[in-house]
């Protein structure tokens, strides 16, 4: 902790002090003035030092935070000092003659016990009671020793001088005694717990000497009447004073470090060993000096040394004392510690003992554990390069072997054949039957297709319904083709699952090496290609990779790249193709979405239209067209033309959406329309991937006023049931059969059945694909509820469609 400075007030009164000792010192050697102004100036001069040392030490109080009190008692012992001279010089200078004792001795004598009170109360070490009574001895022995010359040289001349006046002798005894009591406690001080004697402690033992010879020399020179106001022996009572203010600015309550401890000091601990011993001598020096000579002083002097022999025998009783109780300590720790290290050893046997079992334990453990840790990265590399459900090779691992199959067949001159095999309702099977039973298919697939092919050949699961094949050392395209063959027909087996059989097909695409490609990547990429193809070719069949199929490729990933975007450029846009009433009014119109690319110019719909739906872009894109539509349709009402309502056309991942019936509410209540102003349009395939799905959605929508109609109808894979239970409120006949009216003989007794069916439920039947006037009678005739066609309106934007 770092000690606090002296307060302002605190430096200023030692500076003062400091000034007034110089003074003094100066008045003493120059003794300028006649003998009155001598007299006075030495009388008064030390007054105000006593007082300023005495404040100095008061106000430095604080800072000690341990020491407080013994300087505010040291501070009280100057002021009384300086009190007790103060009534001295009045009695000398007022009644020339001042009685002794008189009052100021009671502020001198106050002023000894302030002072030994105040040093006894500075904090120190601990002391055991040994130490402590060895301590009170060996101050005893020097404190007799120095009450022998005391004696000798100045109580016995006390006494004498103060025959007849006992109150002054004792008065003139107290002096003396008081000084011995001081010199006592300096030696406490400076003894006890053999503590480092710091400048504090150096300032305190130097000015208490100053204190000690001046009173000294007062009781000697005033016994013998030679004492003189404004000597040398004043100069010692400034002096004791101004190393007491002195002490009290230094430090701050901290202990002194031994960086700060006075070279000079380091012997105090080793002499301190010795003083009793030189005490003594020194007595029996004294003695010896007066030996022949009879008189009180000698008998005092033999007296006092005797007592000082007997405190030293008495200090050497106590010190063999303790060195025999430190023995028993000593030789009782022993036992003790004798006996802890024979517990210790035992303990130590045992713990080695334990030690060596956990040792083994722990040596099987770390075996078993490596063996586990082998295993498990075992499987862990496995599982790094296998499909975790049907445990073949994954995408990485089938990479990685095509690698090596173009590698060693390049080395050879042979070809090497991949396919990719994605299966064709698997996406049926995984909804209606959940995923446990798609993941059941998928192993039974992965089984069948490593059945179809050799040991030395690799099939991959890539995720999903997708699978891989690679065919090494082929002869010709016909070796692949017939592995191609014997997959398809494994593929269309029923599969037996828990909940019943399971019917799909597969739709492969097959590259060659090295016609269609020179690397694993470029094999791949082409398989995946041929494997499109196939799929838009009507699924269940095989297609071998072509060049002519890279441009389509190129063509669609051009379509892709610019769709991406196109809705915030503003390059979609709606175009409205009216829908006429069996008397040729406009009913309403269809929605139809059309865009105009800056790079590609307009796209037809056939052509971004399936883009969107596999890139996932067709959910923004068709909630731009409802919130278009609802807001043209709005538009138009509040422009005052009568639109009986809007169709839009909705993609089957649109509507799968869980939020596609929350959607079309919050459109239609943002344009403040109502569930009757909007027709929604359905095709076959959506309607009937999810049945249980699809109805619950109709039923909701129809809640809320929406009409459903049913596009494309007699296109896809009709199951008429549906139309039992679906909430169905509109059939479109396709446009197909309306064109074939003209050609095929057939194709009214068609309309005809779909009308009638359209009519039995009770649902309102669209002919779309009108072009032709012939066209237009007989659906008409057929009682057809609404038309559309490019003979009644092809699809214009909003401003120019007539209403």
């Amino acid at each position: 902790m770092t000690p606090t400075l002296p307060a302002p007030a605190a430096r200023f009164a030692f500076g003062a002090t400091a000034l007034l000792l110089a003074a003094h010192v100066l008045w003493v050697a120059l003794a300028l003035g006649n003998e009155q102004t001598h007299l006075t100036v030495s009388l008064l001069i030390y007054i105000p030092t006593f007082v300023l040392a005495g404040l100095t030490c008061l106000l430095s109080a604080p800072r000690h935070a341990n020491d407080r009190v013994a300087w505010r008692l040291l501070g009280a012992g100057l002021l009384t000092f300086g009190f007790g001279q103060a009534c001295y010089a009045y009695l000398l200078l007022v009644l020339q003659n001042p009685p002794f004792p008189s009052v100021a001795d009671a502020g001198f004598l106050l002023a000894l016990v302030l002072y030994a009170l105040g040093l006894t109360r500075f904090r120190h070490p601990p002391l055991t009671p040994w130490d402590r009574l060895r301590l009170f001895v060996d101050v005893g022995i020097i404190m007799a020793a120095v009450g022998v010359f005391a004696w000798n040289y100045v109580l016995y001349e006390v006494i004498t001088s103060y025959a007849g006046q006992p109150l002054a002798a004792v008065i003139g005894l107290t002096y003396p005694f008081g000084d011995l009591v001081l010199l006592s406690v300096l030696l406490l001080v400076a003894l006890r717990g053999g503590a480092r004697l710091g400048r504090r402690e150096a300032m305190l033992a130097a000015g208490l000497l100053a204190l000690i010879v001046a009173d000294q020399a007062f009781i000697v020179l005033g016994a013998a009447g030679t004492y003189q106001e404004g000597s040398w022996v004043d100069l010692f009572w400034a002096l004791g004073a101004t190393l007491f203010a002195a002490a009290s600015l230094t430090g701050g309550g901290r202990a002194p470090e031994p960086g700060r401890v006075w070279p000079s000091a380091a012997w105090l601990p080793r002499a301190a060993l010795f003083l009793p011993y030189a005490a003594l001598a020194a007595s029996f020096a004294l003695l010896m000096l007066g030996r022949g000579r009879q008189g009180p002083q000698e008998t005092g002097v033999l007296w006092g040394t005797a007592l000082v022999t007997a405190l030293v025998v008495l200090r050497q009783v106590l010190a063999f004392a303790e060195n025999a109780r430190l023995t028993a300590q000593l030789r009782q720790l022993s036992d003790e510690l004798e006996g802890r290290v024979q517990r210790r050893t035992q303990e130590l046997d045992q713990a080695n003992a334990q030690l060596r079992g956990l040792t083994e334990d722990l040596e099987l453990k770390v075996r078993e554990r490596t063996a586990e840790l082998e295993a498990s990265q075992a499987r862990l590399a496995h599982q790094a390069q296998h499909d975790v459900l049907t445990g073949l090779p994954n995408r990485a691992l089938f990479q990685d072997r095509v690698e090596r199959g173009v590698a060693s067949a390049a080395r050879e001159g042979k070809q090497l054949a991949v396919m990719f095999i994605d299966l064709d309702g698997f996406k049926a099977v995984n909804d209606t039957w959940g995923h446990a039973a798609g993941d059941e298919l998928l192993r039974e697939v992965a089984a069948r297709l490593q059945s179809s092919v050799r040991h030395n050949d690799t099939v991959a699961r890539l995720g999903g319904d997708e699978f891989t094949v690679m065919l090494l050392g082929i002869q010709a395209t016909r070796d692949a083709a017939l592995v191609a063959n014997k997959v398809l027909r494994a593929l269309r087996q029923p599969i037996a699952l828990a909940q019943g059989e399971a019917h799909v097909t597969g739709s492969i695409g097959v590259s060659l090496y090295p016609q269609d490609g020179a690397d694993a990547a470029e094999l791949q990429r082409h398989a995946d290609l041929a494997m499109y193809r196939a799929k838009q070719g009507g699924k269940d069949n095989i297609t071998f990779f072509s060049p002519e199929m890279n441009a389509v490729d190129a063509a669609r990933a051009s379509v892709e790249t610019q769709l991406r975007g196109a809705l915030e450029r503003g390059e979609l846009h709606v175009v409205y193709q009216p829908l006429h009433g069996a008397a040729g009014e406009v009913q309403g119109a269809e929605a139809l979405l059309r865009w105009r690319s800056p790079l590609l110019g307009d796209v037809p719909p056939a052509a971004f239209i399936p883009v969107a739906e596999d890139t996932g872009l067709i959910i923004s894109i068709g909630e731009f067209v409802l919130r278009e539509a609802c807001r043209q349709l709005a538009a138009w009402r509040q422009a005052g033309k009568a639109v009986t309502c809007v169709s839009v056309n909705i993609s089957p991942a649109q509507f799968g959406r869980d939020d596609f019936v929350a959607l079309v509410q919050r459109t239609l209540q943002a344009h403040r329309l109502s569930g009757r102003d909007l027709e929604l349009e359905l095709t076959e395939r959506m309607v009937l991937r999810r049945v249980e799905e699809v109805a619950r959605k109709m039923s909701e929508l129809r809640a809320l006023g929406v009409r459903i109609s049913l596009d494309d109808f007699g296109t896809g894979n009709s199951a008429l049931n549906y139309l039992l239970t679906l909430p169905v409120t509109t059939l479109k006949v396709d446009r197909v059969f309306i064109q074939a009216l003209d050609q095929t003989p057939g194709a009214y007794r068609v309309v005809q059945a779909i009308v009638a069916l359209g009519h039995g439920l009770g649902m309102d039947v669209v002919a779309e694909g009108v072009e032709t006037p012939a066209q237009l009678m007989q659906v008409r005739e057929l009682g057809c509820e609404r038309t559309q066609g490019f003979l009644l309106g092809r699809p214009v934007p909003p401003e120019d469609l007539t209403l």
